[in-house]
């Protein structure tokens, strides 16, 4: 068996290129047009709007959110001195 010639390993090469090329092209095309297709199905099908009013267990949770930030605040201001936070 004799070994391929320079010409033959550049068009198999060539070969491969068009055929990588081609492929990622196609996969990029259809990524591309999935997408858009996505885009105008949500546009076509919007969630219904949130409701504004206030209800007891939200301003509770706004009460809780305010302490866990709190507790984040001083856990930092804590580790930046160096000291350790305090344990309940």
């Amino acid at each position: 068996m004799t070994p391929p010639t320079i010409s033959e390993q550049l068009l198999e090469a060539a070969s491969l290129l068009l055929v990588g090329m081609s492929s990622v092209f196609v996969f990029l095309s259809v990524l591309i047009v999935s997408v858009k297709l996505i885009t105008k199905f949500v546009e076509a099908f919007p969630e219904p709007a949130a409701t504004a009013h206030v209800t007891p267990t939200a301003a509770s949770s706004s009460f809780h959110q305010q302490d866990v930030i709190t507790a984040i605040t001083h856990a930092v201001s804590a580790y930046r001195q160096g000291k350790q936070p305090p344990s309940n």
